[in-house]
């Protein structure tokens, strides 16, 4: 496998890393309607888009396209910072 293969695989891995941290790092965001009260979800987890909801019977969902989706974007957000890195930097 050549640098430049290991380099994005390395990248790929993080930005699942960080896909699945992140949001049990912030905590959980409560569902409130529109009168104040509770919906039937506890926590909906995932950014920028939900891929994770936890329910009051320990139950939960788990959304694919979702959590795809967070990958795809935060692998380009860390390609872009470490090109920025390098034009400032390298």
């Amino acid at each position: 496998m050549n640098l430049r293969k290991k380099y994005n695989v390395y990248i790929l891995v993080f930005s699942i890393v960080l896909v699945i941290c992140l949001p049990f790092i912030n905590g959980s965001r409560e569902n409130l309607n529109n009168d104040g009260y509770k919906n039937f979800l506890v926590g909906i987890y995932g950014f920028p888009f939900d891929w994770l909801h936890l329910y009051p019977n320990n139950g939960f969902s788990f959304l694919w396209i979702g959590f795809i989706v967070n990958i795809i974007i935060f692998y380009y957000i860390i390609r872009i910072l470490i090109w920025l890195y390098n034009k400032i930097f390298g």
